[in-house]
Parts: structure tokens; C-alpha cells; sequence
């Protein structure tokens, strides 16, 4: 969107809609906590100032002080948790200084107060630098416990999102994100939102970091610290940011992305690790509901949650006659009653599927209680995503997927093994060909919707009662005729090279790419992390029996330094396993053309394949060329270069020495040192 046009946009929220009245019920407006870490009248005493500070939404706000700390800035994430401030300080000090990350924890006494003091919390104890969230992006998921955060990932040039454990000092990456994040919430359902450098709204999957875009805020946020977190009894979401040199206090509606203005903070202060307070109640208030429950079938929605009311206030002193309780589920008030102090107290409730917060507290004219919570998944849970989906297409437009059994669920939640369903979807040629099953393959006939080559691959799906699982795509294979021999792919057109298979064996990524019309290669891409296994197949390819072929390709690493190890493969269906050996593993430290004979026993359709199983600490590996030829055609197998640093030279059959191949087609002798070859073109 133009960027002028975003300005004027932001400015007409804030000068009409986003000056909406506030809330008419005051006392209802949530109080947060947070972690002040700027100010412009105090810039250059911030360090007398920064920590920890409550404010309500008002038209200018103002800010009541808990705990002032110099070390109190959460700019590698922070969390409120119980009654625990955790957070994570990163300073990089640049030039030749080596760069500080630690982790900090104080606790909140009855009484409010902060203290450092219990033996068992960390204070300026340091963690490994990888823990330090962008820009204090590290959040709670108030449903599971579970800590998101964001992280720097591909040296500083791309963000990740990953589950974070502070008590391991561990973090566990989901996926690479597409947006640029300013700050990111998670709400009481588990659902993580995340506000992009724009000013836009985005759901972002936390299994497997797809982000949905939901709507423009209307905002357009300075790059500056700030953040955010969800109101459990509006399920609204609140925004602490900056625009246009104002610091701003936003709630937004998190269905459509409307940013609503209630509230300006007057020099511009900047918060990491915004949540809501925890109520402060009088003394004379009920103590907290003991021994809660939460009874739900395997898979029911209907269940019971059980707990005993009170039988003193905060102070310790009896209580007597009725106090009112009230039952939350994921920030929704679902039971408000009466009952006399002390009772056992079971309430039969229906609720929605899902990863579900109980909150429970007393009341009386004093005021409120504290919360008791407990979390549980309601219903049927989501099941995991099925795993090893693959994809073969025989000669006569059968297409058959393959994948593993689900029995697991992501939440540890109920799941029915026994009778988990696939919806199963087939992207061919602009078209989607959707069927289900119960069973773990399932065959379809493409010839109604295809019979020319196309480029084809599917995607599965697992359901457990009414979840349905993230999607796991297959790999690719292309439809219509096989290949007929003889003949040769360069690479060098779209149509062609996506015809071919990859499979990414070890899951990690890293695997063979097409380097478009300009290089017209395929080359595999390393991961310094991990050893290579990864398949590069062809199309089907008629084959006769008893006839000798040739297998022929020309490879070569990215440098002499950093040598590749492959192999080479002919054998039927998508199932490497059963493939009969070509060429043995193989290292190579310079340009290679191979040629395999090899003959099959019986008249068919075959893949050749190419096997890369490089160590991680290797580069990529270039593949430039591929065919597949009868062996009359040639009669030099392959013969290994003697010198990487001889000049290449190019004759013709009759003897002719020429420049290059690049315009003609024919036989050639390359010669190299005192090795040569013939190469088909």
C-alpha cells in the first residue's frame, strides 16, 4: 500500500474514529503492568527510572511506580508469570566488546512489593545469546503456559518463530515468518497475533508459523520498543506503541483489526512485556477457591468444574453467610452464583473445543478474591500434522499418496487413534481435487483432469472429531506420458524443470532448488547443520528390456575446497529404498560428466535419481545437465578429469576443435589434462 496514503489513513483514525469515547464503565477498564524502558524527559537519566509501572487508559496517562531498577530492561523479552517478572537482558556493546545476555527474576510479595531474594531465582545470570527475543517479542500463552518469542534467524536478515523455555534456557524453532514484527500477543485461547512495521494485524499459526492476515490497525507504529497483550475479559487486545513522536495506547478488535485510541502517554514512554495487573483486593476480601477441578470426558464438550469456596478473608479472618462466585472460561464470565462460605461447589458447563482457561474466585462487599486457574483442552484435540506423505504417478495417471498413521495430538489433549479421518487435496494444473479416507493411502486417476505433463503435488490432512490438523505437502511428480529415450533436460525453462522430484530425506530444509531461467542449473543448498540426504528424480522414462542405456549428468561443486559426495540411482515408484545402484558413492572436487550404463529386466517405466550425501561441512552441489540415452550413442564411460587446473578443450568428431556446445547439438570429445569423454548434446 502507498506509504503517503497509509500516513493519511493513520491520521484520520486518530483525529475521528480512533478518538472514540472511552469505555462509559471506567471502572471495568483493565489496569496494566509493564516494563517502562523510555522516556523522552528522562532520557538521560532513564537509568533512575526504568522498571516496573502500572497505568489505566486515560486521555493523557499517567503512570504509578511499583519497582525502579536499573538493570530492568526486558529488550531480549519479558514475561509476568505468577508472581514472577522474568526477563532477558541483551547488550551489545559493540566494536571489539563481546556482547552481554543475561536473565534476570524477582518476585511480587502479598503486599505487592518486589524482591530479588529467593534462592531459587536467576539474577544476572548469563544465557546463550540465541534466547534474546527481537525487540522483547516474547510472550505467554495464558492458555498452555507455553513462552513464544521471535528471533533473529539467517545472520539478522529473516525472524523465527519458536517455543522458548526459560527454565532450560532452550528455545525450539517453528518456522521462518514472512513479516517484520513489532510486537506479538498471545490471547486466552492460544491464538498468537502479531503487529507488522505497517501497522497490520496478523494470526500467526503456532505450530507452524503461517501468518493470516486479518486487517490494517489503521496505525502506522514507529520502529521503536513497544508491546501488547489481550484482555481476558474483552478478549480485546491492547497496544502500547508509538506514532508519529506520540506515544499512543491503543485497544484493538482483533476480528477485524479496528484500532481504537484511548489514551496518549505524555513523553512518549516505551514498554516492553505490557500485560494485564493482577487485581488488587482488600484484605477483608475472600481468600482464594481451593481444590479446583475440571472433569471433562475424553473428547466432551460437557463436563463439570468443582472447587470449595472460601472459609476466611485475605487476612486469615473467618468468613460466614454467602459469597458469590464466579467461574471465567477464556476471559468469558460462563457462571455467576451464590453459595455459603465453605461449600463444595460442582458446576455441569457446556463449553467450546479447545485449549480452555478456567479462572474461579469469591466475592463479597469487600471486594474480590484472588484467581484460582487451571487450564485443560475441552473436547477433541488437534491432531499432529501427518508425517512421510508422498506422491507417485504411474504411466497411466494413477496418482497415489502415501502417509503415516497420526496418533498423537498437539496439545497432549484426547485423540480418537482409532478413527482419525484425511482430507486429502491434489494441486495439478490450476486444479484442486479434494476426497477423504480413513486408511493411510489413497489412489485417485488423474487422467480426467490432466493428460499432458504437469507438475503435480498433494497435500494431507489429519482430523480428530472436529480439529483438523495443520497440512503436510508431498512432494512433486509430473503427470501425462513418460519420457521417451532419448533425451536430455538443461534446466533451462520453467515447463521442464518442474517436471522433476525432489525429496528431502532428512526433513531438514535444505534441499535441491531450481535456480531459474538465468542459471539454469538445479543445485542442492547445504545446511551447515546437518549431513545431506536428499533424492533429485526424474520423470518416468520408457524403458525396454535387455536394451543398454546410459544414465548421463554433469555435476560439479561449488569449489575444488569443498568436495561433494553423491550417488546414482534407476528403480520404479517413489520408493528409494527399492532402487538398484548406478554409481557407488562418489566424491567429487571439480566438474564431472558421468555416464552410467545400465539395463533393465523387464519392459516399463523407471526414475533415474541422484543420491547427494554430502557432510554439513560442505558446500552446494550443481547439477547442470540430465539424459538418458542408448548406449550405442557412446562408448566412453565415465573417466575421472586428472587435473581440475587444465585447460577444457572441445572437438568435434571429425576432429574440429570449437569454442563451446552452447548453439549446436551433436556428439563432442571433451578433453581435460590427459583425460576425455563424449558428451551427447
Amino acid at each position: 500500500m502507498n506509504k503517503t496514503l497509509l500516513t493519511i489513513m493513520a491520521l484520520v483514525t486518530m483525529w475521528h474514529g480512533a478518538t472514540a469515547t472511552a469505555q462509559e464503565n471506567t471502572s471495568q477498564l483493565p489496569e496494566f503492568i509493564a516494563n517502562l524502558v523510555y522516556e523522552t524527559e528522562i532520557n538521560n537519566s532513564l537509568d533512575n527510572l526504568r522498571g516496573i509501572y502500572k497505568f489505566k487508559p486515560a486521555e493523557t496517562i499517567a503512570l504509578d511506580t511499583v519497582y525502579v531498577s536499573t538493570m530492568m530492561n526486558a529488550n531480549g523479552g519479558g514475561v509476568f508469570r505468577n508472581d514472577l517478572f522474568q526477563f532477558i537482558n541483551y547488550i551489545d556493546a559493540g566494536g571489539y566488546m563481546p556482547s552481554q545476555c543475561a536473565i534476570y527474576e524477582c518476585y511480587f510479595a502479598a503486599d505487592g512489593s518486589v524482591h530479588w531474594d529467593r534462592p531459587d531465582l536467576r539474577y544476572g545470570a548469563t544465557v546463550p545469546e540465541e534466547m534474546a527475543a527481537v525487540n522483547g517479542m516474547l510472550v505467554e500463552d495464558p492458555a498452555s503456559g507455553v513462552l513464544y518469542g521471535i528471533y533473529e534467524a539467517n545472520y539478522g536478515y529473516s525472524s523465527m518463530l519458536a517455543r522458548a523455555d526459560l527454565t532450560t534456557l532452550t528455545r525450539e524453532d517453528i518456522g521462518e515468518l514472512n513479516q517484520y514484527y513489532l510486537c506479538i500477543a498471545c490471547n486466552y485461547e492460544g491464538r498468537l497475533f502479531g503487529i507488522d512495521d505497517y501497522g497490520v494485524l496478523y494470526e500467526i499459526d503456532t505450530t507452524t508459523g503461517a501468518e493470516t492476515e486479518i486487517g490494517d490497525t489503521g496505525a502506522w507504529p514507529e520502529n521503536v520498543d513497544q508491546s501488547m497483550c489481550f484482555d481476558p475479559v474483552t478478549g480485546n487486545l491492547w497496544w502500547a506503541t508509538t506514532v508519529d513522536g506520540e506515544g499512543v495506547l491503543y485497544e484493538i478488535d482483533p476480528t477485524t483489526a479496528q484500532a481504537t485510541r484511548r489514551g496518549s502517554f505524555p513523553w512518549q514512554e516505551r514498554f516492553f512485556a505490557l500485560s494485564i495487573a493482577k487485581k488488587a483486593s482488600s484484605q477483608a476480601a475472600p481468600g482464594a477457591v481451593t481444590d479446583l477441578q475440571a472433569s471433562f470426558a475424553s473428547g466432551a464438550t460437557t463436563g463439570t468444574v468443582s472447587f470449595t469456596l472460601p472459609t476466611t478473608t485475605i487476612d486469615g479472618d473467618p468468613l460466614s453467610g454467602n459469597l458469590t462466585y464466579y467461574i471465567y472460561a477464556n476471559g468469558n464470565k460462563v457462571v455467576e452464583k451464590s453459595a455459603p462460605a465453605g461449600s463444595a461447589i460442582s458446576e455441569e458447563m457446556t463449553l467450546p473445543s479447545g485449549n480452555t482457561r478456567l479462572r474461579v474466585f469469591a466475592a463479597n462487599e469487600a471486594g474480590e478474591g484472588p484467581d484460582a486457574t487451571t487450564t485443560l483442552w475441552v473436547g477433541y484435540d488437534v491432531p499432529a500434522a501427518p508425517a512421510n506423505v508422498l506422491l507417485d504417478i504411474d504411466e497411466n495417471g494413477k496418482a497415489t499418496a502415501t502417509w503415516d498413521a497420526v496418533t498423537t495430538s498437539l496439545n497432549g489433549g484426547f485423540i480418537d487413534a482409532d478413527n482419525i479421518s484425511y482430507l486429502i487435496t491434489f494441486y495439478v494444473n490450476g486444479e484442486e481435487i479434494t476426497a477423504s479416507s480413513t486408511d493411510t493411502e489413497l489412489t485417485i486417476d488423474l487422467n480426467a483432469v490432466v493428460t499432458d505433463r504437469k507438475p503435480c503435488h498433494c497435500g494431507v490432512k489429519a482430523a480428530n472429531g472436529d480439529q483438523l490438523s495443520a497440512e503436510t505437502l508431498s512432494n512433486n511428480a509430473a503427470t501425462g506420458e513418460p519420457l521417451e529415450v532419448p533425451f536430455r533436460e538443461d534446466f533451462d525453462t520453467e515447463q521442464g524443470s518442474s517436471l522433476y522430484t525432489v525429496l528431502d530425506a532428512n526433513g531438514d530444509g535444505s534441499t535441491w532448488q531450481w535456480t531459474g531461467e538465468t542459471f539454469g542449473t538445479y543445485v542442492y543448498k547445504y545446511n551447515k547443520d546437518a549431513d545431506a540426504d536428499d533424492w533429485f528424480i526424474t520423470p518416468l522414462v520408457r524403458l525396454e528390456a535387455g536394451v543398454e542405456y546410459r544414465f548421463v549428468f554433469n555435476a560439479r561443486p561449488m569449489g575444488s575446497e569443498y568436495p561433494e559426495t553423491l550417488s546414482a540411482f534407476c528403480g520404479q515408484g517413489m520408493h528409494t529404498d527399492g532402487y538398484r545402484t548406478l554409481l557407488e558413492e562418489t566424491v567429487i572436487d571439480g566438474n564431472r560428466v558421468f555416464s552410467l550404463p545400465f539395463t533393465v529386466e523387464s519392459d516399463g517405466c523407471y526414475r533415474m535419481a541422484i543420491h547427494v550425501t554430502s557432510p554439513s561441512t560442505q558446500l552446494n552441489l550443481v547439477l547442470d545437465y540430465i539424459e538418458v540415452e542408448k548406449n550405442n550413442v557412446d562408448a566412453i564411460n565415465d573417466i575421472n578429469i586428472d587435473s581440475n587446473e587444465a585447460p577444457v578443450e572441445i572437438y568435434t568428431l571429425d576432429g574440429r576443435r570449437v569454442s563451446g556446445t552452447a548453439n549446436e547439438h551433436g556428439i563432442y570429445i571433451i578433453r581435460q589434462g590427459n583425460k576425455a569423454h563424449k558428451v551427447l548434446k
